[in-house]
């Protein structure tokens, strides 16, 4: 809105000067053009980060899956490695989902997860030494490394962002685009707010749709977290 007004001033000042060149600088295609390319920059960073929020979506689906196979592999190991196993795999879905809904747990859900996949690898390398070398061992130990690797996919899936050069232009160009809207609403001497303010409006709405979907577990539109939770009404007794 203020680049709007800065614009009017800017083409109101033009026409008391010189009416003939503010009558070239009003040209609409110039307008025109210019929010023919902002379209083309919204839609292009739209179709980034909805990719990116489907990929975060499908991490949860993959994480779930090898989770969930190393849970009911681990009945393959006695008694006491077991137990061990699925009570850590049960954690490691619990707080994954506590920091999906809190993000302030991220840091230390992280490092937890880390903990676990030491654990998880520790029992593994404890039956390989003992002798426990069958293929239905190799299953397993497959299994945690899918876990262990998918942890790396999420955490980069996460970490994923709309590229910072991309925001500033479109940033720019936007800015650049409501002081065109603005010299062009000078040409009658009247302001046109209503337009200019829906006009406004329209732009907010897609930039808060791209930026909340650039950012996993913030805002609104997050990822759903259903296969976890599915998975731990499974897996709790």
């Amino acid at each position: 809105m203020i680049a709007a007004e800065i614009g009017f001033q800017v083409g109101s000042w033009v026409q008391r000067r010189d009416p003939e060149s503010g009558k070239a600088l009003l040209s609409g295609p110039v307008v025109g053009g210019m929010l023919g390319l902002m379209a083309f920059l919204l839609g292009f960073c739209i179709s980034i980060v909805i990719g990116q929020h489907n990929g975060r979506k499908a991490m949860v689906v993959t994480e779930a899956n090898a989770i969930g196979t190393a849970y009911l592999r681990a009945d393959f190991l006695n008694d006491n490695d077991r137990n061990a196993t699925q009570d850590l795999l049960r954690e490691y879905v619990e707080i994954r989902l506590a920091a999906a809904s809190d993000i302030s747990l991220y840091e230390s859900v992280l490092s937890r997860s880390e903990e676990i996949h030491s654990q998880l690898w520790s029992i593994v390398v404890q039956n390989v030494a003992q002798g426990n070398q069958s293929d239905v061992m190799a299953l397993f130990v497959d299994s945690i490394n899918e876990v262990i690797d998918v942890h790396s996919l999420r955490i980069a899936a996460v970490e994923l962002r709309l590229p910072r050069q991309l925001g500033i232009v479109l940033y720019a160009a936007t800015l650049l685009s409501f002081l065109l809207v603005g010299v062009s609403n000078s040409a009658n001497g009247k302001r046109d707010m209503i337009t200019i303010f829906l006009f406004a409006l329209a732009f907010v709405t897609v930039f808060i749709i791209i930026v909340d979907l650039d950012r996993a577990q913030e805002g609104l539109l997050t990822v759903s977290q259903t296969a976890l939770l599915d998975l731990l009404a499974q897996m709790t007794p």
